[in-house]
């Protein structure tokens, strides 16, 4: 480069720092600057991005860094169904060992008794892989928030206890890889049980896809023992680990797996993306920073660190990317981070000349550019650094037609709900929403939110967890007092407040839906915003099952222009710095870059990147990409009046709005336990569902919930005996269900007697850990 400081750098000189503004990348106060010439390919199901994984892990020559905030050495990547299983994720390190590649792992520590992310399993079962010519090491992290402890409220509602160890609400939650620095994998997968998935999404358990434990649902207890070919499998062979034997969700209970009889497995919807060009460095320069930060200091005592000396022996410098030089694709990357200033303070001493891998100039070293970024990261220390939320704040601003989100969780700051508790999220994705929403609306042009959400965040609605995240979760669409609807509703009214004679604005959401209704206007909020949940169905033997489609997505796409994947969810953990540990990647294609008709005659610039994954999202959510042969949803093509192409227009948001509610209806329709508007509590279809009558050691006649069995159908799909009518509950669902969205229902659990607590306010994952533990993975991410 001719100029020593290039436009991105001159961002970040100290006291001439821009502010969030309408661009896409974070130019505030960044982790990477925007890399060019990259080669991007976007995942729509774990199958695609475990494959490109393996793939990846089999080319390696001089090293391999992974994180992840649940790792399963067993996990397998590719070739399922082979008998001898040579796609596990411990053998594909193991031959990359014996070639001499070095791989370093970094993982959760997770607080077992209240959540087990299998850290303590994977960790000594790589580390004790044959070492050949290379090696291994796994390091087990705490997130590094500067909070190191956690204040109690016990029934005394005042303080008076600590917990040990923030971790249990914090967590080291990125997911990476990457290989010998020039190949980068981020998004939301782990490489972790019940992630590999087809486009199919079948909920019925394949044991010879699905191996003991990958067999997973994260809903559900687990019920049948396994087998003695199953336990077979756990055995070592040559040095190289088996299978994990089954875990249980019982602390005191045998082993237990789940039964593919009567028990449905969660399919999983998910983003990732391979990145081969100058910002797989950043990925890689984030590995450094966190490795070497932790190694050596208090849990990591005995980690030692990766100096250069390390990376010379292990010929890194013949293969790491110079991130300076455009690569041979076409797109712009900025890889993005959460991190506290706790993290940012220990980094800061790392980025000197003597770790100088990590310094962009390594491979053409410039002094003077050096040091005004030294400088910047310096001067930021003091601040959390947010650059993944940022860019989401620029890219909504930036966005002329439509936002389409995908995301496990929907946690933003959306005032009291309606039982009047403050809403615990401090995040401000709703506002920015409703603030694009608005500017259309003001403007008379078209504008749409697309946000597909989970039915509920993984793990039993009895989990007190697991509820208030689903509660928050349809306050800050719907009902809460600064909802994104009421948000929309009442820009609507102030539109048209002359027009209509009013002289000051309604000044609460039922007087603004009396005005809306007034005027026929109540559902116009429609136009603005479609909301949507993800389900599948099945049949094995006798019994039929459902289950949702579990998003787990950190997927943003903005205009088909822009699209940002990684490990952030919509919540403050992942947001606001201080919280999860996170990565993604911004990602601008300056290839078949147009000016596109994108429906409601709007047209606004699309991009070839961010334009195919979001097609290939709609095409597998409409069931055109079913891949094989399954009991469920079949293929099919587009419904009528859905111009995948054209997001924006009316017939296409009609067409997708219909065909979400009339799914919903049909899988009510033959399911009591599926969620619904008719439901008063968040959890009142599963004790239709699954309660179990039994008598008790005096012969009491009581009941309880059950998770093991298949519930009960609809009484219209039931026989006298108590069984599955199969065959007409089938023909059902068969002819009524086409695709595999389902309408979010807005108004399910609206008559919970009290605002479901969050756990941060329960000492009871805490004290109360000797109960027998819900299986709830994703529970503690509130």
């Amino acid at each position: 480069m001719t100029d020593p400081i290039d436009q991105y750098t001159a961002q970040i000189v100290p006291n001439t720092k821009a502010t969030v503004s309408n661009q896409y990348f974070d130019l505030n106060q960044p982790f990477a600057f925007p890399r060019y010439g990259n080669k991007c390919a976007g995942y729509i199901n774990g199958k695609s991005y475990m494959k490109a994984v393996a793939d990846a892990i089999r080319g390696a020559k001089s090293f391999i860094m992974i994180t992840g905030w649940q790792l399963d050495y067993d996990v397998e990547l590719d070739n399922r169904g082979d008998p001898k299983h040579p796609g596990r994720l411990s053998e594909l390190l193991a031959d990359a060992l014996q070639r001499g590649v070095h791989v370093r792992v970094i993982l959760y520590d997770s607080v077992v008794y209240a959540l087990d992310t299998h850290d303590d399993t994977s960790q000594p079962k790589l580390n004790g892989l044959p070492p050949g010519k290379g090696s291994i090491q796994v390091m087990l992290q705490n997130p590094n928030t500067g909070r190191n402890s956690v204040t109690w409220e016990y029934s005394t509602k005042r303080s008076v206890g600590k917990a040990a160890d923030a971790n249990i609400f914090f967590s080291h939650h990125q997911k990476s890889v990457i290989v010998d620095g020039q190949i980068a994998f981020v998004g939301g997968i782990d490489l972790a049980y019940g992630r590999w998935d087809t486009d199919a999404c079948d909920v019925v358990m394949n044991r010879s896809l699905h191996v003991i434990n990958d067999g997973y649902n994260g809903q559900l207890d687990p019920y049948r023992a396994p087998t003695s070919a199953e336990l077979g499998l756990t055995k070592e062979s040559n040095g190289r680990p088996g299978f994990a034997p089954p875990y249980s969700s019982n602390s005191n209970s045998k082993e237990r797996m789940f039964n593919e009889a009567t028990q449905p497995r969660q399919p999983w919807q998910d983003i990732a993306m391979r990145i081969e060009g100058p910002a797989a460095f950043d990925v890689f320069v984030n590995f450094v920073l966190r490795w070497n930060s932790f190694a050596g200091t208090g849990t990591n005592r005995f980690d030692s660190g990766m100096d250069a000396g390390w990376f010379d022996r292990a010929k890194g410098p013949s293969y790491l990317i110079d991130p300076l030089k455009r690569g041979g694709g076409s797109c712009d990357v900025q890889i993005c981070r959460s991190a506290s200033s706790a993290q940012l303070n220990d980094e800061v001493k790392l980025w000197g000349d003597h770790y100088k891998y990590i310094n962009d100039d390594w491979k053409s070293p410039n002094d003077k550019r050096r040091k005004v970024v030294q400088a910047a990261r310096t001067s930021w220390k003091g601040t959390h650094q947010t650059s993944i939320r940022d860019a989401m704040i620029n890219c909504i601003r930036a966005a002329q037609a439509f936002v389409y989100i995908e995301n496990q969780f929907f946690m933003s700051d959306c005032g009291a709900d309606q039982r009047g508790t403050a809403c615990p999220s401090k995040n401000p994705i709703i506002k920015e929403l409703a603030n694009a929403v608005g500017r259309a609306i003001y403007a008379g042009r078209a504008f749409h939110v697309y946000l597909v959400l989970p039915e509920h965040p993984e793990g039993q609605l009895e989990v007190e967890g697991t509820k208030s995240q689903t509660w928050w979760a349809l306050q800050g669409v719907s009902r809460a007092n600064n909802s994104l609807i009421n948000r929309i509703n009442a820009t609507i009214v102030a539109k048209h407040m002359k027009a209509w004679g009013l002289r000051e604005a309604p000044k609460t959401n039922p007087a603004v839906r009396d005005v809306l209704q007034k005027h026929g206007m109540q559902d116009q909020w429609r136009d603005y915003l479609t909301v949507l949940n993800v389900r599948n169905y099945g049949q094995t033997g006798s019994n039929v099952i459902t289950e949702m489609i579990y998003v787990h997505s950190k997927l943003t796409i903005v205009d088909d222009a822009v699209a940002i994947i990684g490990s952030a969810n919509i919540n403050d953990r992942s947001l606001n710095g201080n919280g999860d540990t996170e990565l993604a990647a911004v990602v601008v294609d300056t290839s078949n870059a147009a000016m596109t008709d994108v429906g409601a005659g709007v047209q606004c610039i699309t991009r070839g990147f961010a334009r195919e994954l979001r097609l290939q999202a709609w095409k597998k959510h409409l069931g055109m990409l079913v891949d094989r042969k399954t009991t469920g949803v079949k293929k099919q093509e587009a419904p009528a009046g859905v111009d995948l192409e054209k997001p924006l227009q009316a017939s296409t948001i009609k067409g997708i709005r219909q065909l979400a509610a009339s799914n919903r209806s049909v899988y009510n329709e033959v399911f009591l336990h599926t969620p619904r508007d008719a439901h008063g509590t968040l959890t009142e279809g599963r004790v239709k569902g699954f309660t179990k009558k039994f008598k008790d050691k005096n012969g009491v006649n009581k009941e309880s919930l059950t998770f093991s069995m298949t519930p009960p159908l609809q009484p219209a799909f039931m026989d006298p005996q108590g069984k599955h009518k199969a065959g007409e509950a089938m023909a059902k669902l068969n002819a009524g269900i086409k695709g595999f969205w389902v309408e979010m229902p807005l108004a399910w659990g609206s008559k919970e007697g009290a605002t479901p607590k969050p756990p941060q306010n329960s000492p009871q994952l805490i004290a109360d850990h000797e109960r027998p533990r819900v299986k709830d993975t994703e529970m503690m991410r509130a």
